[in-house]
């Protein structure tokens, strides 16, 4: 049997699983602080995956119409390779045909092969670089985005 994951908006009860994840993901983690910043923020969204009501991962994103940038995503180690990445960008892509977006926009560090094969898969395209954009360590970021047809993908 799997389990079921539930998409659901981000909430301050979210936080502090979110900010674990996010320290085990990234060499430069947000500080937990700038989550709750994000609740505030009427031009972002988030979304958490809950699997048996814990956090199995997340997607934060900023509008800026017609478009909508992923500012974060990230999935619990024990969680990855097993659609929870999918299942936000389901949601997202929902969210964005609600809100009549024509374009998804992001970036990520050039070694980050699991993210990128993600995101090729959904049908992403490189836009470009940002030489030197990421640090410890300093890596280049790749610009990558997604046409929506009318809000829809």
């Amino acid at each position: 049997m799997t389990d079921i994951i539930n998409i659901v908006p981000m909430s301050k009860e979210h936080i502090v699983q979110i900010a674990k994840i996010e320290s085990e993901s990234f060499a430069d983690p947000w500080a937990g602080q700038i989550f709750y910043e994000v609740l505030q923020v009427p031009d972002c969204a988030a979304f958490v995956a809950l699997k048996s009501e814990s956090v199995a991962g997340y997607l934060i994103l900023r509008r800026t119409p017609p478009e909508i940038e992923i500012l974060n995503i990230a999935v619990k180690e024990s969680e990855r390779k097993k659609n929870i990445a999918t299942n936000l960008f389901s949601a997202l892509f929902e969210y964005a045909n609600l809100e009549k977006a024509e374009k998804l926009t992001l970036e990520v560090r050039r070694s980050n092969g699991p993210a990128l094969a993600l995101y090729k898969k959904l049908g992403f395209e490189i836009d470009g670089y940002r030489k030197n954009y990421y640090e410890n360590p300093k890596e280049d970021a790749i610009l990558m985005s997604l046409k929506l047809k009318t809000g829809k993908i």
